[in-house]
């Protein structure tokens, strides 16, 4: 870090420029300092990605975020029926957001199939829910999703005794299991064993995009969402996602969540 500061001290750099040139300075050293501050999402920003992440499993773009800007102080439940209302009307984005729903509740792979037929206005969140109900009734399938996460993070399988981890808890989403399993594997490194203890996500995970909301947001984005409302909050049941309810966030920081862009490839 003072190899920064120092690099902006010098005359020949930043002493005699303009009053530009050392601002551009300070804001390179305020981007190093408070990593992710430039481009950071205000309030409203974080109500309106969160709305898209619950509706359709992913963040706007930016030509969306600007159509959606005057929006951004609507109740939350506003913004997921406008979002409703879009889909029925967009027959590629209801193929997309499908096909998202898929891969981030069973994994990518062969025998990642829907669960059932849907209507032509569901959502993020609603095709989410059918696939982890179809999941909790046929325990077979949730193991290999299991697998899968495992697979995918740990490059192994899971050991029988974390399969029985996993089946006394709700049924999670692929994309949250390796969110898991990933903050376990960094927790316990090195000689990582059977996975025990709380299952965590962190807001940072790779495996998850999120968006971090005030407190305040988040229990509107949950009751929106028909979401269990935390009945401990020493737990740190914060996360807003599909199948997140017995989830703690690390830090206990309130943020919404679906699976990563990334999420498909093998």
């Amino acid at each position: 870090m003072m190899p920064q500061t120092d690099r902006c001290r010098r005359p020949d750099r930043c002493g005699t420029q303009s009053s530009f040139v050392r601002i551009a300075c300070i804001a390179a050293l305020l981007a190093v300092v408070l990593p992710g501050a430039a481009g950071a999402q205000g309030p409203a920003d974080d109500r309106v990605a969160a709305s898209f992440l619950l509706a359709r499993g992913r963040m706007p773009a930016p030509a969306e975020a600007r159509e959606w800007a005057s929006s951004a102080g609507s109740p939350f439940s506003d913004l997921l029926a406008r979002h409703r209302q879009a889909i029925t009307g967009d027959e590629r984005e209801r193929q997309a957001i499908a096909a998202k729903a898929v891969v981030d509740a069973f994994g990518p792979g062969p025998g990642a199939e829907p669960a059932g037929r849907q209507e032509p206005g569901a959502t993020y969140l609603d095709l989410m829910r059918g696939h982890l109900e179809w999941l909790g009734s046929h325990a077979d399938d949730y193991s290999r999703v299991v697998h899968r996460a495992y697979q995918r993070v740990l490059r192994r399988e899971a050991y029988p005794q974390e399969i029985e981890y996993w089946s006394k808890r709700p049924v999670q989403s692929f994309a949250l299991l390796a969110a898991c399993v990933d903050d376990w594997a960094r927790r316990n490194q090195p000689g990582l064993t059977v996975t025990s203890g709380p299952a965590a996500v962190n807001l940072n995970s790779p495996y998850l995009a999120t968006v971090r909301l005030s407190p305040a947001l988040a229990a509107e984005a949950r009751a929106a969402a028909g979401f269990e409302r935390p009945r401990n909050a020493a737990l740190g049941l914060h996360v807003v996602a599909p199948g997140a309810a017995r989830v703690a966030a690390v830090g206990g920081i309130h943020f919404a969540a679906a699976g990563a862009a990334g999420l498909s490839r093998e």
